[in-house]
């Protein structure tokens, strides 16, 4: 496989910023990136960072039997996915966020598999943190749930969700309590809600809090949350992909130094594969398991937007380490990829009950393949690593 370089400049607008850059894949060189005011980063061309060791394959086990189908008058699409799901079940529910933490204890995590959308997001100290949203399908065990962070003043109001988490920073916990929407759609373990189990025997705590789909939305119930809740954001979808990708094999999303994502393209499978880097052994990486299916995590899209992370005085744990406040806010770069191809665009969004508007290249709408779809908020002074075929 040829290495190649990948330069996605950040040229931050207001909201009304026109279309992106056009994207450039230049041979056998990766460029430095953007800085977080989107100049471009010190220093010219530089040689490509030596190459990690061999992806393993992927132990992706063929996708279980799925339930019955809806009878076809009650037959929808799912507004996360695209997918068939019953507009009956989407009548009687409301979308749940759960957030999953992703430090190595908490690894592997369950029920990313079963969710319908997940958000990795940087929250302090270098790690990141999952909020994962559940509406068309059931994840019978999802572990372990952590506390809430900043993100979330963003996206439980995107999706009207039920918001469920253990507990979080007293200043973080004081916004939360501010925003109406977000008090009156909490699940909170440490405030002794239904929904939650503890089991140490399974994982030491603090990672050892499990819940479920029924077991939240029964606990919704118990609570008189309204369900349904305001009509879900629907994103959009096209089975066909959109002119104009560029093939890619790999794409690493650097967290931090330690800390790789790498979304490999499976091509037999139609999906992209998701590995991590361990912090034991940072130049290698390793399937993303699910605990609760043993398969490696997929995703049909892996949708990259580009945002100014801002550290703030909030102190999130024991060492000193600073929350980080992302600015999903205006406008800036995004990255789609679908179907083994990349696709540069640009993403829009003018209030935090909105999802992104995104639109390619010639300001045509963006459109995801059906299926799930993993979100990274990442920084802009970050770099892409891209592999072409």
């Amino acid at each position: 496989m040829k290495r190649l370089g990948l330069l996605l400049s950040l040229l931050l607008a207001s909201a009304c910023a026109s279309a992106p850059p056009t994207l450039s894949l230049p041979p056998t060189a990766t460029v430095a990136a953007p800085s977080a005011t989107g100049a471009p980063g010190p220093g010219a061309l530089t040689a490509p960072p030596a190459p990690t060791a061999t992806l393993a394959p992927a132990p992706t086990s063929p996708p279980a039997a799925t339930p019955t189908p809806p009878a076809p008058e009650d037959v929808t699409a799912c507004p996360f996915t695209g997918l068939p799901t019953s507009q009956s079940r989407l009548a009687a529910l409301r979308p749940i966020l759960v957030q999953i933490g992703n430090s190595n204890p908490e690894r592997p995590q369950s029920g990313l598999a079963q969710a319908d959308l997940v958000f990795e997001t940087l929250s302090e100290g270098g790690i990141t943190r999952f909020s994962a949203i559940y509406y068309c399908q059931d994840a019978a065990e999802i572990a372990g749930v952590r506390s809430g962070r900043l993100i979330d003043l963003q996206l439980v109001p995107m999706f009207d969700a039920i918001f469920v988490h253990v507990g979080a920073s007293r200043p973080v916990l004081d916004l939360f309590e501010k925003d109406q929407r977000i008090r009156a759609s909490t699940l909170d373990y440490f405030r002794n809600h239904p929904g939650f189990t503890q089991q140490p025997e399974k994982r030491r705590p603090p990672f050892d809090v499990f819940t479920s789909t029924a077991a939240l939305w029964d606990a919704a119930r118990e609570r008189g949350m309204p369900l349904p809740g305001n009509p879900p954001p629907q994103l959009t979808f096209a089975a066909a992909p959109p002119a104009g990708g560029q093939p890619a094999a790999t794409v690493t999303i650097r967290h931090r130094s330690s800390y790789w994502v790498r979304w490999q393209w499976n091509a037999s499978l139609g999906v992209w594969e998701r590995y991590i880097t361990n912090d034991a052994a940072p130049a290698s990486a390793a399937p993303h398991l699910d605990a609760a299916t043993g398969q490696t995590l997929t995703a049909k899209n892996v949708l990259i937007i580009r945002a100014v992370h801002q550290q703030t005085d909030i102190i999130e744990d024991s060492n000193g380490s600073r929350s980080i406040d992302v600015q999903l806010i205006g406008s800036g770069e995004a990255v789609l990829l679908r179907d083994g191809q990349l696709y540069p665009a640009a993403w829009q969004r003018a209030r935090t009950t909105d999802w992104f508007t995104l639109t390619l290249a010639d300001g045509t709408p963006l459109t995801l393949a059906p299926g799930n779809t993993y979100v990274h908020f990442y920084p802009t002074d970050k770099p892409l690593d891209v592999t072409a075929p």
